[in-house]
């Protein structure tokens, strides 16, 4: 991206046949989802796709045929990101299994997906607006984040009607978001999507955010490769006393405890990347943060129930399907979101 232009991808159906409109749309969306036809053929398939990379987030508008998504376990794995995606339902509706949480997305409605998460749906003929925000803008405490896929904001609510109207306006300004705009706009938007999905999990399911977690937790996110991340860091860097900082975190399971968790997910999505060579291990546990081979791997065995030089080697089918994704010209998409994180 440049301080001029907003980098973008255009798929239109009406350029191209049935079969090409297929191909550019899997390929489009191959780092979110498999798309699958419903009926396994091209009979009516149609869809457009404008997207835009703003740097600091991601947004589209898509209007496409009813079809199934299926975001799988080796996906991501492959994919190897830790963004939320958000889609507003313009058009049609979207009935979806997120890991496990059933439920049905309608017009207006506002669902949020986690990317580190498997999940699948089907939807009918939809036009949605998508924007995809990296987990370290996200103003909410962990527990509520791990909350947050499959997450639904009712599009009839104030907070949906005002989600929703924001999401609208950004998708209608996108191509004038470079520079400094972008960045704004990036914070606006962590905003509004943090109050509206802080709402809708609080309301289902009885939980509240912690403004004093929610600074600490952004600052975590964006040191958790640094070894020295520590308790007596966040101490010197936000002038907390020891007594003050645990308390703020031992709802959630202490401090140490939650540095591991984000060390440990980290290192699951970036089993793929570090390849099945000698010293795989002790490569994935520096670059995740941990000071030492050892602990990481009784962490790791700890936390997932099998080593990670096992994880490693079962994460096979993940770099088989990266591969199948693509790279490229082709996969615009992964690249994007690769950047993406880069910057949160």
């Amino acid at each position: 991206m440049t301080t001029e232009t907003i980098e973008h991808q255009r798929i239109l159906s009406s350029q191209l046949s049935r079969e090409e409109n297929y191909e550019y749309w899997r390929t489009g969306v191959a780092s979110l989802f498999d798309a699958v036809p419903p009926t396994g053929n091209l009979e009516g398939f149609r869809a457009d796709l404008t997207s835009y990379n703003i740097g600091h987030f991601l947004i589209g508008m898509s209007s496409a045929t009813a079809q199934g998504f299926v975001r799988s376990r080796e996906r991501v794995a492959a994919t190897g990101v830790d963004h939320l995606l958000i889609q507003l339902y313009l058009k049609g509706e979207c009935a979806y299994n997120a890991d496990g949480g059933v439920a049905t997305g309608v017009k207006g409605d506002i669902v949020c997906f986690d990317l580190s998460r498997p999940m699948k749906s089907q939807a009918t003929d939809m036009d949605i607006i998508s924007l995809i925000l990296p987990r370290s803008m996200i103003r909410l405490t962990p527990r509520v984040i791990d909350d947050l896929h499959g997450a639904r904001v009712n599009g009839s609510s104030t907070l949906g009607v005002l989600l929703g109207e924001h999401m609208r306006t950004m998708a209608k300004v996108a191509p004038q978001l470079a520079g400094p705009d972008g960045k704004l706009a990036a914070e606006v938007a962590s905003a509004i999507v943090s109050s509206g999905f802080s709402a809708a999990v609080a309301a289902e399911r009885a939980t509240l955010m912690d403004i004093n977690v929610q600074t600490i937790q952004i600052f975590i996110e964006r040191n958790v490769t640094n070894p020295a991340l520590s308790a007596d860091m966040l101490m010197r860097q936000f002038a907390l006393s020891r007594s003050a900082l645990y308390r703020l975190f031992e709802p959630i399971g202490g401090i140490a405890e939650y540095i591991r968790e984000r060390r440990l997910k980290l290192a699951y999505l970036k089993l793929t990347s570090v390849g099945l060579s000698r010293g795989s291990v002790a490569k994935l546990a520096y670059a995740t943060g941990f000071a030492s081979e050892n602990a990481f791997s009784r962490a790791f065995h700890q936390r997932f129930g099998l080593r990670p030089s096992e994880a490693i080697r079962n994460a096979e089918a993940g770099i088989r399907l990266k591969s199948d994704i693509g790279a490229g010209d082709d996969n615009w998409m992964q690249a994007w979101l690769d950047r993406l994180r880069a910057t949160a």
